[in-house]
């Protein structure tokens, strides 16, 4: 470049200047380099403002250049190399360096001599990332020649691997730096970049796993521009190194590294050449945006693929969709299917539609491996991407429903909860878009252990996870139409009689799908609510009350009732009989049930939660109970059997609807169990037996004639019971009879006073109080219950002494109860009342009560 008069002078003055600092550069003495290296930076950084462009230029390639390149290159002092390098840097920044393959060459030879070994000949860091510095910006300029051709053909082996191995440098700032060069190199010298894309490829994946996040940033920026450039050596790099690599960003833990990540496959997705070949593999590490967790990389995902969409839409056949297929997916307009369940806001693109199509045979079986992985994180995510998938294939997943259904059964009973929230969710979207009947054919027959090997607990349970997510997923008219199968199936024996905890929970979750999805046609659909209603009750029956199985069969049974725009005690007046109907019930001893019988169990439930539908269906409930009471029955059989009457005679909706019944409970259900038999188990039925006795007397059930019929009867077995061994059985033997009593006022005859009287007498010496207490009231009852004469004479005589002598008890209680049981007596011989008292007042602690009877008795 030819410089004017004033630039001539002004190079002239600033080449005199500068000269002896230049020579100084080669001295020996390196004290005498170092301050000659340092003149002539500051010397640069003063005059390069205010000379002209011509002249730093001159200066640089006649002067300055090859002597500042060589002491960069081989000086030994650090100082000297840092100023030289800084100084060409200042000269190229001021575009004092001649854009030239010469200097290009140098420049390549300088990076290569300190940066192309390991370890560096450059030992420092910081003039490392100079010597990147001074090359990028080398770089940047070159590329904006456009008078000549700007080929890297003769440095790109030197180049590359000075890149290469910078790529790995401990000092991140260099590590970034080098990512800068070869997003430079692959933008402007694509064919170059291609020729040596494993030399940088290979150390820039290194720094993924880098601990800053800027760095990993930096290397996917790098790999974004360097891939698309790739040669024939790509496929065996995009095997081998980069996509197990790459996929592993997709659990990167910072949000801007993933969306750099989505950036990068999108190009990849967009720009390589051939890409088709390596789409199966991409594509799902791509759809891991979609499922981010990160609202920015999902938003950023969606927009790149509804960018690429446009590319992929415009694919022939050859491409790898069928015709078929697109026109498959484009036919179904329905505006449920706009509205995808997750990730989308709106259908996907057709184009990403028919790519996910044309794919499915590869990308769905590594997929479904990978939900299987050891890692948790692994698991959730690619379930995740899964169902984003899914989501793309609609109705074209159908041919693969087995496959998933097979996957996803061995994760969806996942200890971790992510992951079984992602299961759920996946199958939500098998539900919402596969062929229902496919589905149920896949699943029905898995729930019912009708395949090979898979008759289990385990594989039911599995099957039933599965078949309640997908139920979620779809819509009340899709469900609609399968209702009757599915309810079929799962009245089956060996569903709704398990006794599997976790069997029972996946149960009770599918049949809260069911309502939750098919509520609206419940109460046209009467059978199915049957059916529902019949399973519930299978598990309120065999679950414990603080099982999840109880919780959600409660629940359900109020929604259903609610769907079904019935009361739930309506519920059960509709469908109880039907139930019982429905039931093997037996009819004589010979079908007797076991305990654990689950028939016998649902009985039982049925009768406690009935209410007023019990009393519609006692002809059908009391002949069952009569025959599990029989004394030859087993004593297990027989107390759960008598815990059930008592209970459903305390309750009053239904306790006046046994009274057509109460003389045959009381004469084969109730008293032949009070009879006395040996041994712990007989007691408690004995107990229970009493309990049953008392509760039917209590409510009014057995009337005057019931009583006249079966009193003959009842009485020695209770009379005999009054010593027995448990005082809660003493206690409700005396209520028993008070009621009893109260009863038959007046009606009893001289012989059963004769042999009542010494006996209830007795427990008023009960080791416990409570009898005691009960005795006396029994006894205030007793003394009504037959004539005043059968009373009089000695009877009343040793009762009443009786009577005076517990007047004086330590208890309080104990002496207002007998107190009122003497006061009774007035009755039936006053006198001989008063003379007791006047008797035994000076005997007693104190004579309050006895003054008491005696003003009453002479009254």
């Amino acid at each position: 470049m030819a410089l004017t008069p004033e630039d001539e002078s002004a190079y002239n003055m600033l080449a005199m200047k500068m000269q002896r600092d230049i020579n100084c550069l080669a001295d020996p003495d390196r004290s005498v380099r170092r301050r000659a290296a340092d003149k002539l930076n500051r010397t640069l950084q003063n005059e390069a403002s205010r000379v002209s462009p011509a002249v730093l230029r001159t200066l640089c390639v006649s002067n300055l250049q090859c002597p500042l390149l060589q002491c960069a290159e081989t000086d030994v002092v650090e100082k000297c190399r840092e100023r030289a390098l800084t100084s060409l840097l200042l000269l190229c920044e001021n575009k004092a360096m001649e854009p030239s393959d010469a200097t290009l060459k140098e420049l390549v030879a300088l990076a290569d001599s300190r940066l192309g070994k390991m370890p560096y000949p450059e030992p420092t860091e910081e003039i490392r990332l100079l010597i990147l510095q001074l090359l990028h910006a080398f770089l940047k300029q070159f590329a904006a020649v456009k008078d000549m051709p700007t080929l890297l053909r003769d440095v790109i082996t030197e180049l590359a691997n000075a890149l290469g191995k910078t790529a790995v440098d401990p000092f991140p700032d260099a590590k970034k730096m080098s990512a800068e060069c070869v997003i430079l190199i692959s933008k402007y010298w694509k064919n170059d970049m291609g020729m040596q894309i494993g030399t940088i490829v290979r150390p820039m994946v290194v720094n993924l796993s880098h601990q800053h996040s800027r760095v990993r940033v930096c290397a996917l920026q790098a790999l974004d521009a360097a891939v698309p450039c790739g040669s024939e050596a790509l496929p065996e790099l995009m095997k081998e190194v980069l996509l197990p690599a790459v996929s592993k960003v997709v659990f990167d833990h910072a949000p801007s590294v993933r969306k750099q990540l989505v950036c990068m496959l999108a190009a990849w997705l967009g720009q390589i050449e051939q890409v088709q070949q390596f789409e199966a593999s991409i594509f799902p590490i791509f759809l891991a945006g979609i499922v981010d967790e990160s609202p920015e990389v999902r938003a950023l995902s969606l927009a790149k693929l509804n960018e690429l969409s446009a590319n992929w839409e415009a694919r022939d056949d050859d491409g790898g969709v069928k015709s078929g297929d697109v026109e498959l997916m484009e036919v179904d307009a329905d505006d449920v299917k706009s509205a995808p369940p997750l990730f989308f806001e709106t259908r996907p693109p057709l184009g990403a539609r028919k790519l996910a199509a044309s794919l499915q045979a590869q990308v769905l079986p590594q997929l479904l491996e990978k939900t299987g992985d050891w890692t948790v994180q692994v698991r959730e995510r690619y379930t995740q991407v899964l169902s984003a998938y899914l989501i793309l294939l609609e109705q074209n997943m159908n041919p693969f429903l087995d496959k998933v259904f097979a996957a996803l059964g061995n994760i969806c009973r996942d200890d971790e909860v992510v992951v079984y929230n992602s299961v759920k969710a996946c199958l939500g979207v098998v539900g919402f878009y596969a062929d229902s009947q496919m589905i149920l054919a896949s699943l029905l027959p898995m729930v019912a252990g009708r395949l090979a090997g898979q008759d289990t607990a385990q594989h039911r349970t599995n099957g039933l996870i599965l078949l309640g997510m997908s139920i979620e997923g779809m819509t009340t008219k899709t469900i609609g139409a399968h209702l009757e199968l599915i309810t079929e199936a799962l009245c089956d024996a060996g569903l709704r009689e398990s006794e599997v905890s976790d069997l029972q929970d996946q149960l009770a979750g599918v049949v809260s799908s069911i309502v939750k999805t098919a509520g609206p046609l419940l109460a046209q659909k009467d059978e199915i609510g049957f059916r529902l209603f019949w399973v519930l009750n299978h598990l309120l029956a065999s679950s414990s009350e603080s099982s999840v199985a109880f919780e959600m069969a409660t629940e359900s049974m109020e929604e259903l009732a609610a769907e079904m725009e019935l009361p739930a005690e309506v519920l059960y007046a509709r469908y109880m009989g039907k139930l019982l109907d429905t039931m093997t019930l037996p009819t004589d001893v010979s079908g007797r049930w076991q305990k654990c019988d689950p028939s016998r169990v649902l009985f039982d439930s049925i009768c406690r939660r009935g209410g007023a539908a019990c009393g519609e269906n006692l002809g059908k409930i009391v002949p069952i109970i009569l025959i599990h009471l029989e004394p030859d029955q087993d004593a297990d059989v027989r107390l759960a059997s008598l815990a059930l009457l008592e209970t459903m005679l305390g309750t009053d909706a239904i306790s006046q609807a046994f009274k057509p019944f109460s003389v045959a409970l009381l004469q084969k259900a109730i008293i032949p169990n009070i009879v006395w038999r040996g041994g712990r188990v007989a007691a408690t039925i004995r107990k229970v037996a009493v309990a049953c006795a008392y509760t039917l007397l209590r409510q009014g059930i057995a009337g005057q004639q019931c009583l006249f019929e079966t009193a003959p009867q009842m009485l020695p077995v209770l009379k005999s019971s009054m010593d027995d061994s448990d005082a809660k059985t003493r206690q409700l033997v005396c209520l028993a009879l008070q009621y009893l009593f109260v009863a038959l006022p007046g009606c009893l005859g001289e012989e059963p006073v004769h042999q009542l009287y010494a006996e209830i007498l007795k427990r008023l010496d009960d080791s416990n109080d409570t009898v005691r207490k009960a005795a006396c009231q029994t006894f205030t009852t007793f003394l009504k219950a037959a004539p005043k004469e059968h009373f009089r004479g000695t009877i009343i005589d040793y009762t009443m002494d009786c009577l005076f002598v517990h007047l004086d008890d330590s208890e309080p209680d104990i002496q207002e109860a007998v107190f009122k049981v003497l006061k009774e007596t007035i009755v039936i011989d006053a006198p001989r009342l008063a003379k007791k008292a006047e008797e035994n007042r000076t005997r007693h602690q104190s004579p309050r009560y006895c003054d008491q009877l005696l003003a009453l008795a002479t009254a």
